[in-house]
């Protein structure tokens, strides 16, 4: 299979399946409720206020609805799964959230001083990694909060998707798609693992949440060295 038919999966149907088997196991809860997911607590110890906020990747939206009522932020989302989108739509009322695709933000240049990364990276074409990356940056505001939650090994590699024959889940560093600009900085980094802190160690089970700012008066010194 081509890698980049898997948006086109996620989109039509397996987006929908994930939330579906999800929302009715008990890994529903480990992911939605994610009692390892410390953002909120990231962002306070980082002394950090978001104002408004979009998660790529967000599900039904409830990371956003806490941050809403952590921050009192205005909060967006956005997701592949109809289903999610819908179910979320009829939860939380005060948060915009959208069907669509990290590679295609449907958001105005500038709009956003937050923006989350909710674990959805691993799953998307890679062909269209540098395209993701280039509407983040043109959604964040200078001076804006990039957080990546995902896989966060000691060398990339990929497994097969399990349920979908052909699809893969790449796990590599993410924050590497921006830090290789000099306008972004990493300010913290969370690692944890999804079986807990003791396997923080072992390369299949690592994910970090890694807060990066985008700061473009840094980017360039003009003649450091004269």
């Amino acid at each position: 299979m081509n890698i980049t038919k898997q948006k086109k999966i996620f989109s039509d149907s397996e987006g929908n399946q994930w939330f579906n088997q999800n929302i009715n196991s008990n890994n529903a809860n480990i992911y939605i409720n994610d009692k390892n997911d410390k953002t909120i607590e990231i962002l306070k110890f980082i002394e950090l206020i978001p104002k408004k906020v979009l998660e790529i990747g967000c599900s039904s939206g409830k990371k956003l609805n806490l941050i809403k009522k952590a921050f009192s932020a205005d909060c967006w989302g956005i997701d592949p799964s109809s289903k999610a989108i819908e179910a979320g739509k009829k939860e939380y009322s005060e948060i915009v959230l959208n069907v669509g695709t990290a590679d295609d933000l449907p958001y105005d240049d500038n709009s956003f001083d937050t923006i989350i990364f909710g674990g959805c990276l691993c799953l998307c074409d890679r062909n269209d990694l540098f395209k993701i990356a280039y509407e983040a940056d043109r959604c964040l505001k200078n001076e804006g909060t990039l957080i990546v939650k995902d896989f966060f090994p000691t060398f990339p590699f990929k497994n097969n998707y399990s349920h979908v024959e052909g699809v893969y889940i790449y796990k590599l560093d993410y924050s590497k798609m921006f830090l290789w600009n000099p306008s972004y900085a990493e300010v913290a980094n969370f690692v944890f693992s999804h079986s807990g802190f003791e396997h923080r160690d072992v390369p299949n089970e690592k994910v970090a949440i890694i807060v990066l700012r985008k700061n473009e008066q840094y980017a360039y010194p003009v003649e450091p060295f004269k």
